[in-house]
């Protein structure tokens, strides 16, 4: 039968946030290109533009970068063994210690002025050594991410992760009904606690966002450390399951010889862990949602500005408000606050719970498992139709 072309299959991985799948294939070396190419872009971008800031003299500071530049481009390719001005393919060793020594060492030999900082005063060569370093930081960090951007598939991951939402909202109903009165029995008489409004309604937004994060760091922790039998996941037995799971994909019809075992590099565990990871953590916001819809009607009934005044002590922000004879109601900022708190500390609690207990999730759509086995069985095929280079 006749295969499709390397570039609708590619997409199909890309898609499903499983580049990571596609190395040991011919399609490994376009992903490689790509990231390599993004990388010289960002790479002549800071020597461009925020190099020469760094500096005491940009239009001294703008001509050493330039020529670095070439320098760097000129050389790389010598040492490769290639035409000098031949654009990149590939980030190796070489090129990841470019990326990060040589901004900051050109920022270190060019001149700096003494900087002085109320009774303090830095020569200009400290002061070029703490810029320096600055920019080092500066660029492991952007390193790091454009390298999990291009090797998790988390660019291409976002419709996938989208669809998966929007279904687990299609097929929620259940599920909620049932964790919703579970979880109030947990978090419901928090809401009507003055501590809680003290401490959460006052909080700064860098304390909030922060204790936000914390929660969503610790549901990741333990989601990505729960076993995940990754082995058990590729090994297939069965060609009827094989069949189903390749149907509707590009790569429907390739046959398998039985049994078989996918063949993952440790990178490649990683990323189905970060695709399970994500989709848990997806289907945990969908019940923190519907936990802090709940509790927002809920304030808007029973706790009005006045409540909040008294809990927080301190004058409340108040967005929205109204009255009728009998009552007043308001809608302030420390509702906002209160309702995300106890709907992330929800989402965090659903997430623990669940990954133990099924049950506790029934209802919704939780095909990730599958999803992983068809990624598996599609790498098997992909390698066979699309072998890479030994």
């Amino acid at each position: 039968m006749s295969h499709p072309e390397a570039p609708v299959v590619e997409r199909w991985f890309m898609r499903r946030g499983f580049t990571a799948l596609l190395d040991g294939t011919s399609m490994r070396r376009r992903r490689a290109a790509r990231f390599a190419r993004t990388l010289a872009i960002v790479f002549v971008l800071i020597m461009v533009i925020e190099v020469p800031r760094y500096g005491s003299n940009p239009w001294i500071t703008l001509p050493i970068s330039l020529l670095v530049i070439l320098a760097v481009w000129v050389i790389g390719n010598l040492t490769r063994r290639r035409r000098p001005l031949t654009l990149p393919d590939r980030v190796a060793r070489l090129e990841r210690w470019t990326f990060l020594l040589v901004p900051s060492l050109v920022v270190l030999i060019t001149p700096h002025e003494a900087l002085r900082i109320e009774d303090f005063e830095l020569s200009g060569f400290a002061a070029g050594a703490i810029a320096a370093a600055a920019l080092f930081l500066t660029q492991l960090f952007l390193l790091g991410l454009l390298t999990l951007l291009a090797y998790s598939g988390l660019i291409a991951l976002g419709p996938w992760l989208g669809r998966r939402v929007a279904s687990s909202f299609a097929a929620g109903g259940t599920a909620v009904g049932r964790a919703l009165p579970l979880l109030l029995g947990v978090v419901g008489f928090l809401f009507f606690s003055a501590d809680l409004w003290r401490v959460v309604g006052r909080l700064s937004p860098l304390s909030y966002l922060l204790a936000v994060l914390l929660f969503v760091g610790l549901s990741w922790l333990f989601l990505h450390t729960r076993g995940l039998d990754v082995g058990a996941l590729g090994r297939f037995e069965q060609p009827d399951e094989v069949t189903r799971l390749l149907a509707g994909t590009p790569l429907e019809g390739g046959a398998l010889r039985l049994p078989a075992d996918c063949p993952l590099t440790p990178e490649q565990r990683r990323s189905l862990r970060l695709v399970m990871v994500i989709s848990r953590l997806a289907i945990a916001t969908v019940v923190g949602l519907a936990v802090f819809g709940f509790f927002v009607v809920l304030g808007l009934i029973t706790v009005n500005a006045e409540v909040v005044q008294a809990w927080t002590q301190a004058p409340p922000e108040v967005m929205v408000s109204w009255a009728t004879e009998r009552q007043s109601y308001a809608l302030t900022r420390q509702h906002l606050k209160v309702c995300g708190f106890l709907a992330v500390f929800s989402g965090f609690y659903f997430a623990v719970v669940s990954a133990t207990d099924p049950v506790f999730r029934e209802g919704l759509r939780d095909d990730v498992q599958d999803d992983l086995r068809q990624a598996c069985a599609a790498r098997l095929v992909a390698l066979q139709w699309f072998p890479g280079k030994p």
